[in-house]
């Protein structure tokens, strides 16, 4: 019986979703079982599931990956010499996922929105977090993150602010983006971080 473990509890909430609606791809199943095996560590692979499991064991090495550095691989890096091979074969992987999406099985987008490592635009959610990063920074301390030499988290956040200003003025956000950075400078100029170059 699987334990409370994510390696567990994923391929369950995975298949109740998938179960909710009729899906005819008789891929989806073999999927779920592989994924469901997996979890159960012990339980045997049927045959003719050489794809699904390959699949699974791929991402669950993805989210190990995760789990063990606190961030998902990179697909690559400005100095590739520094990126692992290993590291850079489980990106290419996530990457591939992304790129293909259309050729994927339900379950396997079930199974990789329910994923806590993988993301479908890794660009936005990466932006998302520096957003709530910065406006909790704000909401915090009432005041901007400044560009700080002691204090290299609120540097970065204030670098990653000015650049999206930037962007703003050139007119290269997207709306929503737009919408974002429109709120961050209402509460700044409501809790009296103005004055203060980022």
């Amino acid at each position: 019986m699987p334990g409370t473990n994510s390696h567990d509890y994923l391929p369950t909430r995975a298949e109740d979703l998938w179960l909710k609606e009729p899906d005819p791809d008789p891929r989806s199943a073999r999927y779920a079982a592989a994924d469901k095996n997996r979890a159960y560590r012990d339980a045997p692979q049927p045959a003719n599931t050489r794809r699904p499991v390959n699949w699974i064991s791929a991402l669950y090495g993805y989210e190990e990956f995760w789990r063990e550095n606190g961030r998902s691989p990179r697909e690559n890096t400005r100095n590739l010499a520094t990126l692992p091979a290993e590291e850079r074969r489980k990106g290419g992987w996530a990457g591939y996922q992304r790129k293909f999406e259309e050729r994927l099985c339900r379950y396997q987008i079930i199974r990789l929105d329910l994923s806590p490592a993988f993301d479908w635009d890794p660009q936005e959610q990466v932006w998302q977090r520096n957003f709530a990063a910065y406006l909790q920074h704000l909401q915090l301390t009432g005041n901007p993150p400044y560009l700080n030499g002691a204090d290299p988290y609120e540097f970065a956040l204030a670098r990653w602010f000015n650049r999206q200003l930037r962007q703003l003025q050139i007119g290269a956000q997207p709306k929503g983006r737009a919408d974002q950075l429109a709120i961050l400078l209402a509460l700044r100029s409501t809790t009296g971080g103005t004055g203060h170059p980022c």
